[in-house]
């Protein structure tokens, strides 16, 4: 509460932190929140901890203990030089997870987007995961490529402002996409060939946790659809209307958040709030 707003709702303390050279962002419950199991979410390409953020306080006001890291080379993480991002893949992006999963220290939901949705699906074969939830993501090999042409690995890739913003942010304003095209960094082409190129292979027999796939309706990156990635992992899927590929960042980004956590509470005994 306020004292010039007797309405205010206190807002949960945001921390920063840096994890075996990454940057972790953390959203605090107020008190001891309602949920015991933590939500660690993961950007796509080009992105950082920052596409969470409002995904951070939001889940922590809810009472979920609330987290999302950069992963190597993204923003706030330790910078690679040209030759170590030049040979960076999914697998390098999967260690950076376990570490920051480590760092936590109990098992946790696991949220990605996009390329993060691939990394998140790999990072739960050989970890004790509660849930997963993947957002307009990016397929493992088993679900096939999403284009039959490879990009020049010897530099890293960045889209110009039109290619991106038809791709990717339909549902978001001019002004709005301009402030986040300025904070986007060039992605390790080797990584999204991998992507692209059905270069990651996912056992699903591994993960035991509850998956579920959100797909959006106006993407423009041209990926599989989220029934296609959920019939091969055997999980949920449902296509988000009046979104396009970057929906973090739209106005109705809170509503896949929401969707993810009812998910969530419904079907991973391991997300159940605390009695009481």
């Amino acid at each position: 509460m306020t004292d010039n707003n007797p309405f205010a709702l206190p807002r949960p303390v945001q921390r920063s932190h840096e994890v075996s050279g990454l940057h972790v962002e953390e959203a605090v419950p107020l008190d001891d929140g309602a949920f015991d199991c933590p939500v660690l979410m993961v950007h796509g390409a080009f992105h950082g901890w920052w596409a969470y953020a409002r995904w951070l306080t939001w889940f922590a006001t809810l009472g979920v203990p609330a987290y999302a890291l950069s992963v190597r080379n993204h923003e706030g993480s330790r910078a690679l030089s040209a030759d170590e991002y030049r040979r960076t893949g999914i697998e390098h992006y999967v260690e950076d997870i376990a570490a920051v999963l480590d760092w936590i220290g109990k098992p946790a939901m696991l949220v990605g987007h996009s390329l993060g949705g691939l990394m998140v699906q790999k990072a739960a074969e050989d970890r004790d995961v509660v849930a997963v939830a993947c957002i307009g993501s990016a397929s493992p090999a088993g679900v096939g490529p999403t284009r039959d042409f490879t990009w020049d690995e010897d530099e890293s890739l960045m889209f110009d402002r039109a290619r991106m913003r038809g791709a990717m942010f339909e549902e978001i304003d001019d002004a709005t996409f301009e402030s986040i095209y300025n904070r986007l960094v060039p992605e390790s082409t080797r990584a999204l060939n991998q992507s692209g190129l059905a270069g990651v292979d996912v056992d699903p027999a591994k993960i035991s946790a509850p998956m579920l796939f959100l797909g959006t309706e106006h993407d423009g990156i041209g990926l599989h659809p989220a029934d296609k990635l959920a019939a091969f992992f055997n999980a949920e899927h449902m296509t988000i209307p009046g979104t396009s590929h970057d929906v973090l960042l739209e106005d109705s980004g809170l509503r896949v958040a929401a969707h993810i956590l009812g998910w969530a509470c419904r079907s991973a005994p391991g997300f159940l709030p605390r009695p009481g």
